[in-house]
């Protein structure tokens, strides 16, 4: 189960409404299912790498904007602001850290029908045809 902080981050990272075509946030392409099967089948490494990266744009996003951590004290656009920063760090683990949230994140987001859908990706071969209703 992820904390509330980590969540804050993650809906930071990709919200709902964010785009006019993709409507879809995080926690609405299913991340809950998506993390449970993630935590029970990813190698340990992978798991401390994304709980580290998580640690690292709670604690470390908002020191590169210059403003006091957590990074869930700040509004949205704080947020967002230090999480690019994270992403153009001169620091070479933090931009890594940065990747390695949103590559988690994309694997859970990609898979998803209705975010495929969405984006016009064609139907392949056992995909199911559920689609959630507007």
């Amino acid at each position: 189960m992820l904390s509330r902080t980590s969540r804050i981050v993650l809906d930071t990272l990709l919200p709902s409404g964010a785009d006019p075509t993709l409507k879809y946030g995080l926690f609405d392409a299913g991340f809950d299912a998506f993390w449970s099967d993630f935590e029970r089948t990813t190698l340990p490494s992978l798991r401390w790498g994304f709980r580290a990266a998580l640690f690292a744009a709670t604690w470390v996003a908002p020191l590169l904007i210059l403003r006091l951590p957590p990074l869930t004290l700040h509004d949205r656009p704080t947020r967002e602001r230090g999480l690019v920063a994270m992403g153009a760090s001169r620091v070479y683990l933090i931009r890594q850290m940065f990747q390695l949230l949103k590559v988690t994140v994309c694997f859970c987001y990609g898979a998803d029908p209705n975010v495929r859908a969405a984006i016009g990706y064609p139907v392949q071969p056992g995909d199911s045809p559920r689609q959630v209703s507007s």
